[in-house]
């Protein structure tokens, strides 16, 4: 397995974040790129076993499972459900928020495991680092404009 890690700081105050971030339904108002991220079926956008279904910009489509939920940690685990065209399989990843007490501000952790099932290895890490990065930035102007 292959694990990547990226992490960025938010000028908002990390129960804010999180309250956001813990709406597994949420990625459509804080990612630039996903037009619609709707959980499927009557499952509750925080209840472990959720699916959300996430459309992107392009046109593509990603399935992804919420495995586990800790307002007590402020994270949530999810993994990415097959079929998909992306060059990995088997991942999981998560998503955590860590008060930072100087300022009022919130860490946001972000991890991923996976296996490559092609292309160049660096040159996937770099690929699925850029994502979250990219994303983290999106949620950096989301709650810093609230």
């Amino acid at each position: 397995m292959t694990e990547v890690v990226a992490s960025g700081v938010i000028d908002a105050d990390a129960d804010t974040v999180w309250m956001g971030l813990r709406d597994f339904s949420g990625p459509a108002r804080w990612v630039r790129n996903i037009v619609t991220s709707d959980i499927e079926g009557e499952d509750a956008v925080d209840q472990v076993g959720a699916i959300r279904r996430l459309v992107f910009d392009s046109g593509n489509e990603l399935r992804e499972r919420l495995i586990a939920l800790s307002d007590r940690e402020r994270y949530f685990r999810y993994a990415l459900l097959p079929p998909t065209s992306l060059p990995i399989q088997d991942y999981s990843g998560k998503v955590q928020v860590i008060p930072i007490t100087d300022g009022n501000r919130a860490l946001v952790h972000w991890c991923g495991s996976f296996t490559i099932r092609e292309g160049a290895p660096e040159e996937v890490r770099a690929w699925v680092r850029s994502i979250y990065q990219r994303d983290i930035e999106d949620m950096q102007a989301y709650f810093e404009g609230l």
